[in-house]
């Protein structure tokens, strides 16, 4: 049940400590985790929420790694989109 974790771990994850789930109005246990892990995820909480991008930054990378098996193919359409949308949002900002 406790295995290392993988090579690029998030602090979060080297720590073990969960984020709480959006939408959920339970406080986690806090009786079994222990004192310095709920200050380090308090002040965890507190960096994510000056930064709202990180959250979703968080979100979609949590998101692809869950299609890791799609990898092969679903990275390069994700990448053919992004220098569509980037080139023609270009195209919009040069004057004529």
């Amino acid at each position: 049940m406790n295995k290392p974790p993988a090579t690029g771990a998030s602090l979060l994850d080297v720590l073990r400590l969960p984020l709480p789930r959006l939408g959920t109005n339970q406080p986690p246990a806090s009786a079994t985790t222990p004192a310095w892990q709920r200050q380090l995820q308090a002040i965890a909480e507190v960096q994510l929420a000056r930064f709202p991008f990180l959250i979703q930054l968080r979100a979609v990378w949590r998101l692809l790694r869950e299609e890791r098996p799609d990898w092969p193919w679903l990275l390069p359409l994700l990448a053919i989109v992004f220098i569509r949308t980037y080139r023609r949002e270009r195209e919009r900002m040069q004057p004529r």
